[in-house]
């Protein structure tokens, strides 16, 4: 993740946009909430794992300045749509498609009795889970 924060703190730093539509932590690590970066700083926060699951496509609607905005597979229909209905203007929107392999099902590790969770990092199939109680590793 270290690469895209890098790659989009170039992008607003450079000028090639003025903002940038992803995710930054919620009130726990299970709910990242959509964010709008205005400075390479800003991107301190942010955060890309299986729990952003917002689809950011409707953010866009009616924005005006140059925004790079980060779109999963499943939600490029969506901005195609929006695009079409004229809900979104094209020139001045640019598309990163960031790669997803699912979501993560909270209550599947709540079943496998983890709980208490404050951090999860993905690592290709495994999962690390941080929980108050201590770290699991999980596939």
């Amino acid at each position: 993740m270290q690469e895209l924060k890098e790659l989009l703190k170039s992008k607003l730093a450079s000028g090639a946009v003025s903002q940038i539509l992803g995710w930054k932590a919620g009130e726990t690590a299970l709910d990242p909430e959509p964010a709008f970066f205005k400075s390479p700083q800003s991107l301190d926060e942010f955060v890309y794992n299986g729990f952003c699951g917002a689809n950011l496509s409707k953010y866009l609607i009616g924005v005006k300045e140059p925004t790079l905005v980060l779109l999963k597979p499943c939600d490029s229909y969506s901005f195609n749509q929006l695009v079409k209905e004229h809900r979104i203007d094209p020139q001045v929107v640019t598309v990163l498609g960031v790669g997803c392999k699912g979501k993560i099902d909270v209550e599947k590790l709540r079943a496998m009795g983890i709980k208490g969770i404050t951090a999860i990092e993905e690592d290709g199939d495994t999962l690390k889970v941080t929980t108050m109680y201590g770290e699991h590793t999980v596939a």
